[in-house]
């Protein structure tokens, strides 16, 4: 995530100046995702390697005043026909910060009134962790409003109890994550992978692919080792050909039509191709940027849906004020 630091002014009706931080919070991709597992709390034990992508939301987060939180959300200028986003109470950002609110109370008898403004340009049920990395860029940008009042490590338990994928969005990085998720293994990138993102109208609710993966459970796992050499060495071949997602064959069980639209992919002559996450979300890595613009200004042409050309972060996304 990357934060800018600003000062404004009128806060809870007040005439004054309150500082206020921006927040850029990237989508990922699932270059690797198998279910080893599954847990006697419900959950499924998964092994994934993740890289964060330069698609962002923006989050604006202000602390001060009476000790409420304040949601507003919206789509960004110029995307048309996207879904209803959900109430303030549903959103994962509201839900996180609840949960900081109650351990700075815990710790410190405090409790920072919260005002966020949300603008969303990462797709909804699309395997690219929106809501998730919204949630740890909140949680991130608050603490550091109240003066770091928290450890990075109490930061880090709030995550894992909020959602699966939020704890890798903590450490800025590509890494393998594992249990869950919650055990996040930072790693280095040989190189940056241009992408392209192609996210069909429909999506699909992560409950609904876990819930088909019975159906398909007598598959043996792959390792994830050749996955993490290929892309330690920045072997672009080699992380084409080791792309894997279990969740793939669940989800097409799930949404059929995603068959063709992974056919028609695999006719590019790219470096590879997969899913994301439980989907509905695939993405190309192609041979380099210019490649990848013009795959996805091809892609707009044949199809209905979000295409977007973009990048791996292969270096911490840290934030500077």
């Amino acid at each position: 995530m990357f934060i800018r630091q600003d000062d404004f002014f009128s806060f809870s009706g007040e005439s004054r100046t309150v500082p206020k931080l921006e927040v850029l919070a990237p989508a990922k991709i699932n270059l690797f995702l198998e279910v080893t597992g599954k847990r006697s709390d419900g959950f499924h034990e998964l092994d994934m390697l993740m890289a964060p992508v330069a698609l962002f939301d923006t989050i604006k987060i202000s602390v001060g005043g009476i000790s409420e939180i304040s949601l507003s959300s919206r789509w960004a200028q110029g995307l048309k026909s996207q879904p209803e986003l959900p109430e303030p109470q549903d959103n994962l950002v509201h839900r996180i910060l609840s949960m900081f609110q109650e351990v700075v109370w815990e710790l410190h008898h405090q409790r920072p009134g919260i005002c966020v403004d949300l603008i969303k340009r990462i797709p909804l049920a699309a395997g690219l962790g929106g809501a998730s990395s919204d949630a740890a860029a909140a949680l991130v940008a608050a603490n550091q409003l109240v003066g770091e009042l928290l450890t990075f490590d109490q930061l880090l338990e709030i995550a894992a109890r909020a959602g699966s994928d939020v704890p890798f969005f903590l450490y800025r990085r590509p890494a393998r994550c594992r249990g869950r998720g919650e055990i996040v293994t930072p790693l280095s990138s040989g190189q940056s992978l241009p992408v392209v993102l192609v996210k069909p109208d429909q999506g699909l609710s992560t409950p609904a692919v876990f819930s088909r993966l019975a159906e398909f459970a007598s598959q043996s796992a792959d390792s994830i080792e050749p996955m993490l050499a290929a892309f330690q060495a920045g072997d672009l071949s080699m992380i084409g050909a080791r792309l894997h997602n279990r969740l793939f064959e669940p989800a097409l069980a799930e949404l059929p039509a995603l068959s063709q639209l992974f056919v028609q992919l695999q006719k590019l002559d790219v470096a590879g191709c997969q899913m994301t996450g439980s989907g509905s979300t695939f993405f190309v890595i192609c041979r380099h940027r210019t490649q990848a613009r013009n795959i996805a200004s091809r892609l707009r042409q044949m199809m209905t849906g979000t295409v977007l050309d973009t990048y791996t972060l292969d270096q911490p996304f840290g934030w500077a004020a």
